[in-house]
């Protein structure tokens, strides 16, 4: 009927497609065509309105705007459909919002099995429509990133260079588009995709693209990345760039709050080992008989301070002072001048850069006192004049485990000493938040942790300086050394020179 100039129909399913009938039949009838009764009649609904001529309505605020008919648009049910059969990507995709395959229709409404959908996360992401945009592309904003960063790490930077080859990687598999057309199901595509990338970089031929290397070892004859590489490195630097472009350019950022989901190949990450006291006895004396002043000493001021290896491999004579009476410190800047360049010392967050105390047992052999008279020469300058010296640092310390006996892959590596004098602080009662300085962790989000200095006091570092060393442990081996020879020790293929 009319009303006005409104059209109201009252709608009908038609009977020729069995509908009133199913429904007729009360509980016998077909629970899909029952269920969607509304469905039926909304599809059949718009199929009617396409038939009825436009016609300009008008009323007090002026002429309404005509659209053409639109296309068929077939509604989801509300609830899950009982005959929809779901897969555990059909869930992944509904986490991140992307629409899974069409239900399964059963024999009495139509086709008995229709082809599934292709995934829309396997697509090749390069040639995916995108919206027009005047910003620039991925690659482009990568590198605005890249000199940004360059500032504070410097161009020869081994993180940075890591990095470009991560985000050029991201462009490559992706595609290098405008740096807001990017949408969530991209990240998780590349994740996708990332399973099966080689985790060995020498296990990855030259010349070849980096799909046909995914292609290669579809069947994982080649062991993928670890979780950690592909969460920590590989898909942190996309959402970093994509973010720093979002706060450059003003949009909102897709990759922000996306959850992703993770192949199961990646490797999870396993902890440190604790080492046994026979184990770091044996490391103590494969060190010392080395006649290298880094093999000997930096395994023992790991166990004795709890820091980073990279950090103790810049320490410069300088860096140690006498804080208290008869506490000495250890403390770094930041910076460090080598080869007449100043460069950045290798340190995970600020509070690594605060001072932490040095057990009493090095002032009783004489490294401190040896280590004073360096004045503003590396302590470990052998191992400085290298390129990258924490690296060389960390192999030179997985050989010296492997010559004392530690099992390779057992996860007793060198930051098990550093935990291990954590564990030594706890047991001795000490402070919690000293501990965590010492360590050079963050001290911590609690209002009241913050509160106050954030410097070890002079109680608690007289209490470190006499710290209980393990009576099962020889550290007998360290007294009487000639810590200038070790030094001036150089370090040779196949053999050590006096």
């Amino acid at each position: 009927m009319r009303s006005g100039s409104v059209y109201i129909f009252q709608i009908r399913i038609p009977k020729d497609l069995g509908g009133g009938r199913e429904i007729a039949r009360g509980e016998d009838g077909n629970p899909i065509v029952r269920e969607n009764a509304d469905l039926i009649a909304q599809r059949h609904a718009d199929r009617l309105m396409t038939t009825v001529p436009p016609q300009q309505e008008t009323d007090a605020a002026g002429p309404r705007k005509t659209f053409p008919p639109q296309p068929e648009r077939v509604s989801a049910p509300s609830v899950p459909d009982a005959g929809k059969l779901y897969s555990h990507d059909d869930y992944h995709k509904e986490a991140i919002g992307v629409p899974g395959p069409a239900p399964m229709v059963g024999p009495e409404t139509g086709d008995a099995h229709p082809k599934p959908e292709a995934d829309p996360l396997d697509e090749d992401r390069r040639f995916v429509p995108r919206p027009a945009s005047r910003l620039p592309r991925f690659s482009e904003v990568a590198e605005a990133y890249f000199a940004s960063w360059a500032v504070q790490a410097g161009e020869n930077s081994k993180d940075i260079r890591t990095a470009r080859r991560r985000a050029a990687l991201f462009a490559e598999l992706i595609g290098d588009h405008p740096i807001d057309t990017y949408k969530a199901g991209d990240l998780q595509a590349y994740v996708r995709l990332l399973q099966f990338w080689p985790g060995d970089n020498n296990k990855r031929p030259e010349g070849k693209s980096a799909r046909a290397i995914i292609g290669d070892n579809r069947d994982l004859h080649l062991k993928p990345i670890s979780l950690s590489s592909l969460k920590n490195g590989y898909v942190w630097i996309v959402r970093t760039v994509v973010s720093h472009g979002a706060q450059e350019h003003d949009f909102r950022n897709p990759f922000d709050k996306v959850r992703l989901h993770y192949p199961r190949t990646a490797a999870r990450p396993k902890s440190s080992q604790p080492l046994s006291a026979a184990a770091i006895s044996s490391i103590f004396r494969t060190g010392v008989e080395s006649g290298l002043l880094d093999e000997a000493m930096l395994p023992l001021l790991g166990h004795l301070t709890g820091r980073r290896l990279g950090l103790l491999v810049h320490l410069t004579g300088n860096d140690i002072r006498e804080k208290y009476p008869g506490v000495w410190v250890a403390e770094t800047d930041g910076i460090v001048k080598q080869n007449g360049v100043w460069k950045r010392v290798p340190f995970k967050t600020d509070a690594s850069t605060g001072f932490f105390v040095l057990h009493g047992f090095l002032k009783e052999i004489g490294f401190i006192e040896w280590a004073r008279a360096q004045g503003d020469r590396f302590l470990f300058a052998e191992l400085m004049k290298l390129k990258d010296p924490s690296k060389s640092a960390s192999s030179y310390m997985q050989r010296l485990f492997l010559r004392a006996g530690i099992e390779k892959g057992r996860r007793e590596v060198f930051h098990s000493l550093r935990a291990g004098n954590i564990e030594d602080m706890r047991d001795a009662k000490i402070d919690p938040r000293d501990r965590r300085m010492q360590a050079g962790h963050t001290v911590g989000t609690d209002e009241h942790d913050n509160y106050g200095f954030k410097a070890i006091s002079e109680t608690r570092a007289r209490e470190m300086v006499r710290l209980p060393l393990n009576p099962e442990i020889d550290y007998s081996v360290f007294r009487g050394l000639d810590f200038e020879k070790m030094a001036r020790k150089k370090r040779a293929k196949g053999r050590k020179r006096g």
